[in-house]
């Protein structure tokens, strides 16, 4: 089974991971440094918990990113940090300037990057909500 990763499970970002649970896949987060608010957030929605982002980088083959438009290189730098080698979709909010520069510097260190885009709020609704996905692995994240 695809184990995903979502990194900061916002209220966005748990829509996202609980439709992932939904379809049958383990998402795991991270819980350092995260509120107790997020943590409801996580164990409502059947969320693994690890306890640093070196465990949620070794453990899953997808992870996925869904943050401020202002902190999407910041996280990008700590997944590159950590060396993590699977598939990173970076769903932020951002210009494509700014996700091909990502992309460049996820591609040379071997992270297979993903571009994407969600227009809508939080997905609890079909039909309100797109993930807009982009690039030459853009179908492992749809399936």
């Amino acid at each position: 089974m695809t184990k995903i990763g979502i990194l900061h499970p916002g209220e966005m970002g748990v829509s996202v991971a609980a439709s992932a649970v939904k379809n049958g896949y383990e998402v795991y987060w991270v819980s350092q440094g995260r509120s107790d608010k997020t943590r409801l957030r996580a164990e409502k929605y059947q969320l693994t918990e690890v306890n640093s982002f070196t465990q949620i980088f070794q453990t899953c083959e997808i992870v996925i990113t869904i943050c401020p438009p202002h902190a999407a290189e910041d996280v990008a730098n700590s997944v590159l940090e950590q060396g993590f080698k699977g598939y990173y979709l970076d769903a932020n909010a951002i210009s494509p300037q700014r996700s091909l520069k990502i992309g460049q510097r996820m591609e040379a260190s071997g992270i297979r990057f993903i571009d994407g885009g969600i227009i809508g709020g939080p997905a609890w609704k079909s039909k309100e909500t797109w993930l807009y996905l982009s690039g030459s692995d853009a179908q492992i994240i749809a399936d």
